[in-house]
């Protein structure tokens, strides 16, 4: 996010992603969470701590993933929810050792330092990592200057979006666009969007009213300063419009809703979507019952959907590590790291175990696009070309899923109102 020049469809998406980590608060982890962080750490580099694998002899798979595991905006609350599921999958993987060898991830901190970043990057590129996996951290100068390929990203930041060896199995595009869908579905005719003004977010305005032309949605955009603390005045200019659905990009979701809240705007009487991104613990916590009816669109399903065979995993391996599945703190993050770790094995378990045992970056790079995992618990992807080719605007950008999740709010949690995972482009309705 420091690189000087980048196309302003990039930088879009960057501020995007600026935006909605400044909202996502700053409240403490809880107990999970809190005994997650307590590892050793030495300078930068934190190896998450897993049982000797005993029956697992061998050279360990390295891989390298970069987060703010102190400071930043959250205090680096997401970055150890993301442990947590790194955690139980190498427990997991590990103690099956299917692969012949044992997989280690080592959780470098950036501290959201831009110099810090970069230490991690070089760092990555000199102690044997094969990618850089699940998060590129607070900077994506870091993940450019290992020169190692990045796979399983969130497809958010400017070298996941556009380095040729960067793989996301997450859109950060396609879930932000997915609100328009969500509303579509729950009947709405037209979308009110509500962004804070700049060049930047503009773009992004455009693709989204691309996307409600497909949809056959009218939409209308509403931008407010982008520094503005008081949100009063714009949730007196949203009720003036009275519109069917609202699409939001709050850089403060509590002070945000609370605002629409007093114009009699809430997400039980308006049709409300918002991207998974924002709906941190600190958000849901201080919003409650507010929240309820809020349509959430995600990249996978929460770690509550105890009916879905991904989740029901996630949460057996998350107690053979010793954590709480139903602990407030376990989120999307915690679902995604782990998830990731799993299409890992699935696609290594495709190739030869010869390839396996001798394995470098571009075999790992080939294994994973030639063999995608299909997860139960995340959205497909497809890493062998652009997944959303009906947007010219996007055609530039490594786009590789284009379905989503869409969930509702109600009494602080999730409830699946998909079939799974729908297309962005032919959501079906909600009832």
């Amino acid at each position: 996010m420091t690189t000087p020049v980048r196309p302003l469809a990039v930088l879009a998406v960057v501020a995007v992603v600026a935006a909605l980590a400044a909202g996502c608060g700053n409240g403490s982890v809880g107990d999970t969470q809190q005994a997650a962080s307590n590892t050793e750490t030495t300078g930068q580099r934190v190896a998450v701590t897993q049982p000797e694998p005993t029956d697992c002899p061998g050279e360990p798979l390295r891989f390298t993933s970069i987060a703010a595991l102190t400071g930043g905006p959250t205090g680096g609350n997401n970055a150890v929810r993301a442990r947590i599921g790194t955690d139980a999958a190498l427990t997991s993987i590990n103690g099956e050792c299917a692969l012949g060898r044992p997989i280690e991830v080592s959780v470098c901190d950036d501290s959201a330092d831009v110099n810090r970043n970069l230490a991690c990057g070089r760092e990555a590129a000199e102690d044997g990592s094969l990618a850089i996996i699940s998060s590129v951290g607070s900077f994506d100068d870091g993940a450019a200057a290992s020169g190692l390929p990045g796979i399983f990203l969130w497809g958010t930041s400017a070298y996941e979006l556009t380095n040729e060896r960067a793989y996301s199995s997450i859109s950060g595009i396609t879930v932000g666009m997915g609100g328009v869908s969500a509303a579509q579905a729950a009947g709405a005719e037209d979308f009110l969007l509500v962004l804070p003004d700049s060049p930047a977010l503009q773009f992004v305005a455009t693709q989204v009213e691309e996307l409600a032309s497909l949809l056959d949605l009218e939409l209308e955009t509403i931008y407010f300063p982008a520094d503005a603390t008081d949100y009063a005045p714009i949730a007196a200019q949203i009720a003036q419009r009275e519109p069917d659905a609202i699409g939001m990009l709050p850089v403060s979701p509590v002070v945000m809703i609370n605002a629409l809240a007093a114009e009699g705007i809430t997400p039980e009487s308006h049709i409300m979507s918002i991207a998974s991104i924002v709906m941190t613990p600190e958000v849901i916590d201080g919003l409650g019952d507010a929240l309820d009816g809020l349509l959430v669109v995600s990249p996978t399903l929460p770690p509550t959907a105890t009916d879905n065979p991904g989740v029901a995993e996630f949460r057996a391996d998350l107690e053979a590590s010793g954590y709480d599945p139903d602990d407030p703190d376990i989120d999307f993050t915690t679902v995604v790291s782990w998830s990731n770790l799993k299409k890992l094995e699935e696609a290594l378990l495709a190739i030869d175990p010869s390839v396996v045992a001798s394995l470098d970056s571009q075999a790992l790079v080939e294994a994973v696009v030639d063999h995608p995992a299909d997860r139960p618990e995340a959205a497909p992807y497809d890493f062998s070309e652009n997944q959303l080719p009906e947007f010219p605007g996007l055609a530039g950008f490594r786009v590789f899923t284009r379905e989503v999740a869409i969930l509702e709010m109600q009494d602080s949690r999730y409830e699946v109102l998909s079939d799974g995972f729908v297309d962005m482009l032919d959501p079906p309705p909600l009832g």
